[in-house]
């Protein structure tokens, strides 16, 4: 099992964050106020349309689950979900971020189709070499939507992994 998850976390992309701050949990609380916003239903990322604090989402006794305010269209910007524990001295913030869900099963899905279609083809080219190397530009479409997802993830996740960094200390 163990085993499986690395392999996700290889695949999909995912990001823990965990802080210790000197921070007391109602001190975390109200920080996390501070630069919060209630989620939106509808959101158009219009250019004259600033949001007055950088995270949007909601927080509910310890735990918190926010998405970042940007003024343009990322469908691979982290969900950011975390814990707050308190300590004898201060607090510890476990935080996680993930692709939405709709995305990550997008994702799978285009993943999986053109790559079995591939190895079918490898297949039945090491088969029979007058078939044509069909499963390069097969495999070169999983390879394409695996990096568009991964650096569309990973740039936003570094930004709001620097921010909760320089946030809490």
């Amino acid at each position: 099992m163990n085993s499986l998850i690395k392999f996700y976390r290889f695949l999909l992309p995912f990001e823990s964050l965990a802080i210790t701050t000197n921070l007391t949990f109602p001190e975390v609380l109200q920080k996390l106020d501070e630069i919060v916003e209630p989620p939106k239903t509808w959101r158009m990322p219009l250019r004259f349309q600033k949001s007055h604090k950088p995270y949007g989402g909601t927080i509910t006794g310890n735990t918190f689950k926010l998405r970042r305010n940007i003024n343009y269209r990322n469908s691979f910007l982290p969900i950011i979900t975390g814990e707050i524990h308190p300590q004898p001295s201060g607090c510890y913030v476990k935080i996680n971020m993930n692709l939405n869900m709709v995305v990550m099963v997008f994702m799978i899905f285009w993943l999986w189709t053109p790559g079995s279609i591939g190895v079918l083809a490898l297949l039945a080219w090491s088969v029979d070499r007058s078939v044509g190397a069909i499963f390069l530009p097969l495999f070169g479409m999983c390879i394409f939507g695996w990096a568009l997802c991964l650096f569309g993830f990973k740039i936003e996740a570094k930004k709001s992994k620097d921010f909760f960094a320089r946030f809490f200390n």
